[in-house]
C-alpha cells in the first residue's frame, strides 16, 4: 500500500496494489511519506470510494470516534447478517461526532418516531442500546438515551433502501434551501458528497419535525447568543431560510431549531471550503 498523502497520525490515503485509491486506518500509518510503502500488516481498515470533499470530514473527526464507529458497524453487520458499504462507518462517526457536540452543548432532539421504531424494527434497536454502552465504554462520552433512535436508523436506512429528500414531497423545499446557503456564500455544494447528503437529511428531519408540531428542546440559552456572535455570517442565513421555512410551512421555528440551523449551515461551509 503506497502513501499519496497523510490524514492524520494514524489514517493516510494511499493507492493499492490495483491502482485504486484507498483510506488506510491504521496506528501510526500517518508518519509514512508519500510514495513510501506502508506494511499490509500495520492497516487495520481501509475504505474505499471515498469523495474528495469527504476528507476534511475523516481529518478533523477524533481517531478514537472513529474507531468506534468502525467497531459499531462490524457488530451490526455480524449480529443483522447485513453488508454496509465502507463508507458506512464514516458517516457513523460523523454522526457521533455531532452528537457529541449536541450533547456538550444542552441540545436535544425529539425523536417522535421512537416507538414506532421500536415495535418495527426491534433488534436494531436492541443494537443501538448496546451501541450506546460501547460509546460509553471507548470514547467516555454517554449519550442521551433518545440518541438510540437516530443510531438505530442509521443501522437501517442502508437495508431499506430509503429515498433522498429530493425525491420525496419536501424535495422543492430542500432545494430551496440549499440555493439560499449557495447565494449567501457564493458558493457552489457538490449535490453528490456526504457533506450534502447529511445537510439534507438533517433538513429533511427539521421539516418533518415542523410539520408534526415537534421541535428540539434546549437547556442552553446562552449558547443561542454565543453562536450568533461567533457565527454571523451562518446565523445570518439560518434566519433567511428560517422566514422562509416558515411561510412554506406555515409553522414558527424556534430559536432551538434556529440554533440548530447555524450549526448544520456552518458546518456544511466550512466543509465546502475545505
Amino acid at each position: 500500500m503506497k502513501v499519496i498523502r497523510n490524514i492524520n497520525n494514524n489514517i493516510a490515503h494511499c493507492v493499492d496494489s490495483k491502482g485504486r485509491e484507498v483510506v488506510a486506518f491504521g496506528k501510526g500509518i500517518g508518519f509514512y511519506k508519500a510514495d513510501e510503502e506502508i506494511p499490509l500488516n500495520r492497516i487495520n481498515r481501509t475504505f474505499y470510494n471515498i469523495k474528495d470533499t469527504d476528507y476534511g470530514i475523516i481529518r478533523n473527526i477524533p481517531t478514537v470516534i472513529i474507531n468506534t464507529a468502525i467497531y459499531i458497524i462490524d457488530h451490526v453487520s455480524d449480529e443483522l447478517s447485513v453488508v454496509y458499504p465502507s463508507s458506512k462507518a464514516i458517516s457513523l462517526a460523523d454522526h457521533l461526532q455531532f452528537a457529541i457536540e449536541r450533547k456538550d452543548m444542552d441540545i436535544y432532539l425529539k425523536m417522535p418516531l421512537l416507538h414506532e421504531i421500536r415495535q418495527l424494527y426491534p433488534r436494531e434497536m436492541e443494537l443501538a442500546d448496546e451501541s450506546l454502552k460501547i460509546i460509553k465504554e471507548m470514547t467516555g462520552e454517554s449519550l442521551p438515551k433518545l440518541e438510540a433512535g437516530t443510531l438505530a436508523l442509521h443501522f437501517i436506512a442502508d437495508r431499506l433502501n430509503i429515498k433522498k429528500s429530493e425525491d420525496e414531497n419536501y424535495g422543492d423545499i430542500i432545494k430551496n434551501c440549499t440555493r439560499i446557503v449557495e447565494k449567501d456564500f457564493n458558493i457552489k455544494i457538490d449535490r453528490e458528497s456526504f457533506n450534502y447528503s447529511r445537510f439534507i437529511t438533517h433538513l429533511d428531519y427539521l421539516i418533518r419535525r415542523l410539520s408534526g408540531d415537534e421541535q428540539i428542546e434546549s437547556q442552553n440559552e446562552k449558547m443561542f447568543e454565543d453562536m450568533k456572535q461567533n457565527y454571523p455570517d451562518s446565523y445570518a442565513c439560518a434566519v433567511k431560510m428560517r422566514d422562509y421555512l416558515e411561510k412554506e410551512l406555515e409553522r414558527n421555528i424556534s430559536d432551538e431549531e434556529l440554533l440548530y440551523l447555524v450549526l448544520h449551515i456552518n458546518r456544511l461551509i466550512v466543509r465546502v471550503e475545505e
